[in-house]
């Protein structure tokens, strides 16, 4: 297994415990003030369906793709996540895996690089 391989695992075993970590308390739509979100992004939404089955061309494709990345945003903006009380060892136990883990890739990365370089000036 390269180094590579390793950091990737320990990055997502790293990943995976910092996610168990998490507890969301609300999920919804993002609020601007006391106006909710959610009905100006499934209009937009709505729109540009219909704007992609009418009329199919780049611009309507792009702004459907842009109404669901808006979509998704609103989601993700409107949960609110906390983090279980936890001791400094199951905190370390999450981050040093993490850490180790984006080295090792990062370390690799640059070592192929290097081996590029050598190979072409020979």
């Amino acid at each position: 297994m390269t180094k590579r391989n390793v950091g990737w695992v320990l990055v997502i075993i790293g990943l995976f415990m910092l996610f168990k970590m998490v507890r969301v308390s609300s999920f919804g739509f993002y609020r601007i003030g006391r106006v909710s979100t959610s009905a100006i992004v499934l209009i937009l939404l709505i729109l540009s369906a219909i704007a992609v089955v009418v009329n199919k061309n780049k611009f309507t494709v792009g702004c459907l793709v842009m109404s669901l990345i808006l979509l998704v945003a609103a989601l993700v903006l409107g949960t609110e996540l906390y983090f279980a009380y936890s001791s400094l060892t199951d905190v370390l136990l999450v981050f040093v895996p993490v850490v180790i883990g984006a080295g090792l890739i990062i370390k690799s990365a640059f070592e192929r690089h290097g081996k590029k370089k050598t190979e072409l000036e020979y």
